[in-house]
């Protein structure tokens, strides 16, 4: 027996990624703030590479014939200055687009009040505009300040009235109903079902159920998408162009439109930065043994990075062409729901690998007629287990949460009948799953909702 060392050969065969392969992974997992971030900082350190900067577009505002037909179709008011604007002046975006810099939101307000508001009024106010959060929301109400300047209730509504006239619009409401009601009242749009839409459908209209909203308000559906397109406009936060922290804002990635009946995917080219290669620097090479060697190297890093954008850009694209084939019914019914798509299935289609399909939709959105949605929503689960048959399981969540809404209020469903009732339906889970989709729809226990 040789007890001593000795040398072993084994052959095997192992795949292992290149150093672009890998950074071209990392560039399909960033979302579109960080990939504008990589360029712009691949851009110092490369001559060669030219970024221009996404050109962002504003929240789409209703023209003024839109709001003309919307008033025609639903008989309510819209006054004359939104319907016949002044193309002349500047708007309010326009004009203090810059505010931030200049004022603090409390100098800003003051500098609004009318010269005729004086004596006590001008200190309620003045004390009122101290009394607003960094949101633009007033921390006290009517009765607080009516007691603080041992006045009549209806001086103390006055101030808080004339607080709300100031811009921005929707600043010293006392939550965010109130703010959306304020703006649409400056925009002239009126009615009660615009503003009950704004006190009781806001969850309903962000999930695009509109028919459940238009029965809540008594409207039809037609008008109440035209609402929502004005609301989704308005500022939840109108002091937020003074500092604090900003809102938080979805760039959707992908666009999905209906072109001659047939659902196509837009990429969004304006949220992300173009990239282009200058040849200009070349020349500098041409007598320069050392320049000519350092520019070939930016040309072939400046040549990779344009062409790896473009893949990941197809990639995304690949994807939510899948997506919309597996789930049609979705993008074209109101009531449409989403059938169980896993990963592995689109990237068998594609060929592609399943971990190139997870990074590639990571933190990526898309916008339809429904909403934004990331698009990791589109690849739920089959219930019941990994095998991608039988509903998915936000088709059960939306079931649990119908059931829950037709009950009885005096003797609430409990989650084992809940399981029973769909089970009846074909949809079979079990009762503590009916709790986890309960709880993740905010919705308590029967034992609450008993009334």
């Amino acid at each position: 027996m040789n007890l001593g060392p000795e040398l072993q050969q084994d052959l095997q065969q192992v795949q292992k990624l290149s150093v672009q392969q890998l950074q071209y992974l990392r560039l399909l997992q960033m979302n579109t703030t960080e990939l504008n971030t990589y360029l712009n900082d691949l851009q110092l350190e490369n001559p060669l590479l030219e970024v221009a900067p996404p050109v962002m577009a504003a929240p789409e505002q209703p023209t003024a014939l839109q709001l003309a037909e919307w008033a025609a179709f639903s008989g309510s008011h819209v006054s004359e200055e939104v319907v016949a604007p002044d193309d002349d002046l500047p708007s309010f975006e326009e004009m203090h687009a810059d505010t931030h810099d200049r004022y603090s939101l409390e100098e800003y307000l003051k500098n609004q009040i009318d010269l005729s508001v004086d004596g006590e009024e001008y200190r309620m106010i003045d004390w009122l505009i101290g009394r607003i959060d960094r949101n633009g929301y007033l921390t006290v109400d009517a009765e607080t300040l009516a007691a603080e300047f041992s006045c009549d209730l209806s001086l103390a509504q006055e101030a808080i009235g004339y607080l709300q006239t100031l811009d921005p619009p929707g600043i010293g409401a006392a939550d965010l109903t109130e703010c959306l009601q304020i703006q649409l009242v400056r925009m002239g749009v009126y009615g009660e079902d615009a503003m009950q839409l704004c006190r009781d459908c806001l969850e309903d209209l962000a999930h695009g159920r509109f028919q459940k909203a238009a029965r809540a308000v008594g409207a039809p559906v037609a008008r109440v998408n035209a609402l929502y397109g004005i609301i989704r406009t308005l500022n939840p936060r109108p002091a937020s162009a003074f500092g604090g922290e900003s809102a938080a804002v979805i760039i959707p990635d992908v666009n999905v439109i209906e072109e001659k009946g047939r659902l196509v995917c837009a990429y969004n080219r304006r949220s992300c930065a173009a990239i282009t290669v200058n040849r200009g620097y070349l020349a500098l090479g041409e007598e320069d043994e050392s320049a000519r060697e350092y520019l070939a190297r930016k040309m072939s890093q400046a040549m990779w990075v344009v062409r790896a954008v473009q893949s990941r850009q197809e990639t995304i694209e690949r994807i939510v062409g899948v997506i919309l084939e597996e789930q049609e019914d979705f993008f074209t019914r109101e009531d449409g729901t989403l059938r169980p798509l896993r990963r592995k299935d689109v990237a068998a289609r594609l060929g592609i690998h399943e971990s190139t399909v997870s990074r590639a939709i990571s933190e990526k959105y898309l916008q339809c007629r429904r909403g934004v949605y990331p698009i990791r929503y589109f690849f739920p689960a089959a219930v019941g287990g990994e095998d991608g048959e039988g509903p998915s399981n936000r088709t059960a969540q939306e079931q649990v949460r119908a059931l829950i809404e037709a009950e009885d209020a005096r003797n609430p469903l409990s989650d084992s009948a809940i399981a029973r009732m769909l089970g009846e339906r074909g949809i079979h889970i079990a009762r503590r799953t009916v709790a986890k989709y309960r709880g993740e729809l905010e919705i308590p226990s029967s034992a609450v909702r008993r009334k």
